[in-house]
This record gives C-alpha cells, structure tokens and sequence, in this order.
C-alpha cells in the first residue's frame, strides 16, 4: 500500500517538469506563500506544522498534533489585499483539510482624455486535502480550483493536482517533507477561448524541507530550511527560518528566503493563550528602488483531541506490560510506605500527673472505707462489753442481798 501511494505521488510531480513547453504564465498568486507562521520564518514550511497545506505540503496537517482553524488577512505591495481561512481535521489514521483564499486590488483607469471608471482585479483559490497517516509517515493529495479576475472584461478558471509526503524521525523533534504543486493542471483563458481547456499555463514547483524542534536551557526552538524548484524559470531558492519561544506564550521568529531578490528579510511573532494562537509576520520588499513592507497577521484556533500515534501491535504490547508493572511497583512502595509509618509511630505520651492523682483519690476513698469499717466494729464491742457489766453488777446485788438475808 505503501509503495502505492508513493508511486501516485511521483507520477504527479513527474508532470510539472516533463515539458518545458508548457510551463505556467497565469494564476501568479498561487505562487505566493500563506501561513503566518512560515511568512515570518522566510517561507520555509514544508516540514513545519502550521497553516498553508495547499503552498507548502498537501501533507502539512500531520506535522499539526491538534485538529485547527484559522484565519489569516494582510497587505502586499502594490496596494494588493489579501485574506482566507483553513481547516483541518487530524486523526490517527487520516487527515483532511480545507482552504479559501482571496486576493485583489481596485485601481482606476484612464484614457487618454483622462477619462476612465474604476475596476478590480483578483485571484480566488480553493483548495481540499487529504491523505493517510501510518504511524510516523503521512502522505497527502490536494486538488486546487484557481480563478483569476484581470480588470472587468476576462475571468481565468483552473484545475490542478499536487501531491506532498511527510516523515517524522528523533522522537519527533526532526521532520522532513517533500511536496510538488500543481503537476496535473487544467485551465481555460489567458490567449484562448474561456471554452478550451488546455494543459499547463499553471506555474509549476516542487519543494524540499526539514524542521528541527528541540529546547536549549528551558527555551524551545524551531529551525526550518527548504529548498525550491520552480519551473517557471528554472530557479531554486532556499528559505531558512528559526523560532525561540522567549516566554511560554511568546514566540520571536526571523527568516529569509534566499534566492528571491524581492525579498530582504522576514520577522515576525507568535502569542499564545491556551488554545488560541495570534501570529504577525513582516516582510519587507523592494523593486528597483522601490522599498514596501508586505505584512499578514492570523488567528488560529486548537480544537483539542491531540491525535494519537497509532504503534505498532507488539510495541504496544510491550508499554503496555511495563505500564502494568509499573503500576504494581508503585501500589507494593505505597503499602511499604504506610507500614514502615505504623512501625515507626510512637505510643501516646502518658499523663504522669494524673495517674498519680487517681491513685492518690483511690487511696483516699479506700482509707475512708477501712475507717467507716472500724468505727461500726469499735461500736458493736463497746455495746456489748457495757451489757456485761450490768450483768455483773446485778449479779454482785443479787448475791449481797443473799448475804443479808
């Protein structure tokens, strides 16, 4: 299955390159980098979650560990607006995402009389990923819809396929990711009948990258690189980027996307509060001698349930044995704990005052018992001892009284 889907995705990419003939001169703004984050970090984020599946990897939601969606608004030179939404949907085995993005600029002609109206121009792009996710690679697929707008008279259609890979190594703190954009494309317009559709007149890349996440003295980081080819001039640029969370919800980003001269530099921030992510980027530009600063700024929203890593039968047997040991060592350290307490606990401490004082009562109350006792005896004898000296006496005037008669 495996081997499958990486075969569907080199036959996708093979496209863009096959012809030089037909190599893309419309549909510029699919050539323009999304994503906040990746803005700020020179346009590098092939291999780095964060928004912009559809310009960076149709396997970008893998490197995400929550379901999101965001939105993102900003300004390019030349007056030109910009602004869109995202959504994706992570789970362990899949993932799904989707994309509205739009562009324009009003501006006003003029004839030579100096008469003229008000027009627009602009660029609309819809895009729908999705893919599969086994245990550290993810592979995706994403199908654009292009329309582009030029003043008030043409309106542009486009169709086209892109195809991106994602893997992850180290524990999670290296990625790397490969993607190539639009190989199968279809449009009507630009020189022909709005009726025809034709191969190519799409511009054409592929893309390289890898990101490394680690912490250095309490300070996580994020470094990111990417290599690009576009076919429109057979050209490579290389964007670099890194991020340093300087505080737990603040983040400091600098990038640079070598090899488009356009471009001096990028900066950017990062604040986030529990689930929700506020990101600014700043780029500022030049042309000729023209210097313009080209900003977007977004809002993301976590929706929780981090997708879970779906491993391995046996590996999942193994953790899950060693958490059972675990949790039987933990229960016998707790019973040893609570007997080595009750063998070191020590007996009350007596009152010696009061014992004392008890047996000094009890000796009292047993003392005037033995007396009570020994009056009621004293008495009794006393009695009887006084009824046997009447008898005496009696007995005495009996016998006189006898002598006298």
């Amino acid at each position: 299955m495996r081997q499958k889907i990486i075969l569907l995705i080199i036959l996708t990419c093979i496209p863009a390159f096959a012809d030089s003939e037909r190599r893309g001169y419309g549909f510029l703004m699919l050539e323009e980098p999304i994503g906040v984050r990746s803005i700020s970090m020179g346009s590098a984020g092939t291999a780095m979650g964060g928004d912009g599946f559809r310009y960076y990897n149709p396997a970008l939601p893998f490197f995400s560990a929550y379901p999101y969606t965001s939105i993102e608004f900003g300004q390019m030179p030349g007056g030109v607006n910009k602004g869109g939404f995202e959504s994706a949907l992570i789970f362990p085995n899949w993932f799904s995402a989707f994309s509205f993005y739009s562009s324009g600029v009003d501006f006003e002609t003029r004839d030579e009389r100096g008469f003229g109206s008000d027009a627009s121009s602009g660029t609309t792009i819809g895009a729908l990923s999705g893919g599969f996710i086994r245990e550290r690679l993810a592979v995706g697929i994403s199908a654009q819809t292009v329309q582009d707008r030029i003043w008030i008279y043409d309106t542009y259609n486009a169709f086209t396929l892109s195809a991106g890979i994602g893997y992850k190594l180290f524990d999670n703190k290296l990625n790397l990711g490969a993607a190539g954009f639009h190989g199968i494309a279809k449009s009507s317009g630009f020189g022909d009948s709005a009726s025809v559709w034709h191969d190519g007149k799409v511009p054409r890349f592929a893309r390289a990258g890898a990101a490394l996440m680690d912490t250095i003295k309490a300070f996580p980081f994020t470094i990111a690189a990417d290599v690009v080819y576009r076919d429109e001039n057979k050209t490579i640029s290389a964007p670099v980027g890194a991020e340093v969370w300087v505080l737990p919800s603040i983040a400091l980003r600098i990038g640079k996307r070598f090899g488009w001269e356009s471009e001096i530099f990028s900066i950017g921030l990062g604040l986030n509060i529990d689930r929700i992510s506020f990101d600014a980027a700043f780029v500022p530009s030049v042309l000729v001698d023209d210097y313009e600063l080209k900003w977007s700024m977004g809002l993301r929203y976590n929706m929780g349930g981090k997708r879970k890593v779906k491993e391995a039968p046996q590996k999942a047997f193994q953790e899950e044995e060693l958490d059972r040991r675990d949790e039987v060592e933990d229960k016998q350290d707790q019973l040893e704990d609570e007997q080595g307490g009750l063998d070191k606990q020590e007996p009350a401490a007596v009152d010696e005052v009061t014992i004392d004082d008890e047996i000094d009562e009890a000796s009292e109350i047993e003392g005037e018992q033995e007396s009570v006792i020994a009056d009621e005896v004293i008495g009794v004898d006393g009695e009887d001892s006084k009824d046997d000296e009447d008898k005496q006496e009696a007995a005495v005037g009996d016998d006189a009284v006898d002598a006298n008669d």
